[in-house]
């Protein structure tokens, strides 16, 4: 019988910690979004917002149960109006700060439901300055 190293022992560990990580991770299930359920999105959603510029960053998407919202990631904020279209959220910035001079910021994104509850925003849109991305999550 072949006696296992500790540097065999090391990559399992690891290997299942990723993989466990991943299975638990991840947009989880889609739920389409109907016209009516704007007010169920309100609150405030964290995650990360990749900007035209690369690279992660912290951001908070405050959404009001009329359709206003607020997206803030350092220094950059942008004020706009969601609405739900073919399924998803559909958002337009009207206002933007933060040294980014971008009007109008488009972006789309699409509802997840993940298996342990926390419910997941999905999107990417594109502004001016180039494409960006952002995920953003909220417990049910």
């Amino acid at each position: 019988m072949r006696k296992m190293t500790y540097g065999t022992w090391l990559s399992i560990v690891v290997f299942a910690a990723v993989a466990m990580g991943c299975a638990s991770g991840g947009a989880g299930t889609p739920t389409a979004l109907a016209p009516g359920d704007m007010a169920s999105l309100a609150g405030t959603w964290d995650g990360t917002i990749t900007p035209p510029s690369g690279g992660f960053q912290p951001g908070t998407l405050t959404i009001s149960p009329d359709g206003q919202y607020v997206a803030r990631a350092g220094a950059f904020a942008a004020q706009g109006k969601a609405q739900i279209k073919d399924g998803a959220l559909m958002m337009t910035s009207t206002n933007t700060s933060g040294g980014i001079s971008v009007d109008p910021r488009t972006s789309t994104a699409r509802l997840s439901q993940r298996a342990d509850g926390v419910q997941v925003l999905s999107g990417s849109g594109h502004s001016d300055a180039g494409p960006f991305n952002f995920e953003m999550t909220r417990k049910k």
